[in-house]
């Protein structure tokens, strides 16, 4: 039976998938039609299943974005139908991202297509990839580091290395890490880092930190805005945390993302609510000195830093 499943949300992936299957099931010379499930329905698309190709002996039907909000009873009836009598020209193939089977007419009409499992661990992709290149070891383990939530950013990013050293075939840490973009989100657990440091009154370890945030390229005035929203933001958590509000109510109350809170929660030990209270107070000093021209934005966070005592 030449009917699928493809589970997962990297789209490279995914196409990559699609193509070993139309070449190791011999579809290599059929017509390929994509039906998007959001928007087209099932029966449109069984109907081109089951209708006789003219212009090639076989055909390839992709369904993408397959959901339970399209496998409706109505809908299930159909391909249920048709999965058990297959038109064997036809090479058809479902994506999703997700399905709940809980619902057993659901789970009866997915056990009827064969699931096709992708790998998603992100050293074997990126080796797959760099196949072929002198790889130094901690590129990977960096491409893991900074991509690993986000599959397609990672073949993206990884690509990207291949492309950029193709004549050399010759990748080292140094030249990877100068190339490959920083995910954003690190922005934040930086600047969570920032301000344990400066509570701790490591300077040393604090002016890196620093350093390592203005490699995003971000202005310091930028950097000073985001110390001083996360001060902000400690200084809330740690009054609701005294008041033994859990953290996903706290996020709820601050509209914020419980990740973020349940970082600053870590935090809270470091500082009293005075210790906070001055330090924002000295923030907003700096902020009124920048706005008059009597400090330079690029010198404000090492000045910070620098004044820890």
């Amino acid at each position: 039976m030449n009917s699928y499943l493809i589970k997962s949300n990297a789209i490279s992936l995914i196409d990559k998938k699609i193509d070993e299957l139309i070449k190791e099931l011999g579809f290599n010379d059929a017509s390929i039609t994509t039906y998007d499930l959001e928007e087209d329905s099932i029966t449109s698309l069984i109907e081109d299943a089951d209708t006789i190709s003219f212009l090639t002996p076989s055909k390839v039907i992709i369904g993408k974005n397959l959901s339970n909000n399209n496998l409706d009873d109505k809908n299930i009836k159909t391909l249920s139908k048709y999965l058990d009598n297959p038109n064997s020209d036809v090479l058809l193939i479902f994506v999703t991202t997700n399905i709940d089977t809980r619902k057993k007419s659901i789970k009866e009409v997915i056990n009827k297509l064969s699931l096709v499992n992708i790998s998603t661990d992100t050293k074997s992709i990126v080796k797959d990839i760099l196949k072929g290149y002198d790889v130094e070891y901690r590129v990977i383990n960096l491409l893991d580091e900074y991509y690993k939530d986000d599959l397609e950013r990672l073949i993206s990013e990884t690509k990207k290395l291949a492309l950029a050293f193709i004549n050399t075939k010759k990748i080292t840490y140094k030249e990877a890490l100068d190339l490959l973009v920083k995910p954003l989100n690190k922005q934040d657990t930086l600047a969570f880092d920032l301000v344990r440091e400066i509570a701790l009154k490591d300077k040393k370890k604090a002016l890196n930190i620093y350093n390592e945030l203005l490699s995003y390229n971000i202005e310091s005035y930028a950097l000073f805005g985001l110390l001083e929203s996360q001060y902000r933001l400690l200084y809330q958590v740690k009054v609701l945390n005294k008041r033994n509000i859990s953290y996903n109510d706290i996020a709820s109350i601050l509209e914020v993302h419980p990740f973020r809170v349940k970082k600053t929660l870590e935090l809270v030990r470091y500082y009293t609510l005075k210790e906070i209270r001055k330090l924002l107070k000295n923030l907003a000093d700096i902020d009124y000195k920048i706005k008059s021209g009597i400090y330079e934005n690029n010198i404000i966070i090492d000045l910070l830093i620098l004044n820890i005592k």
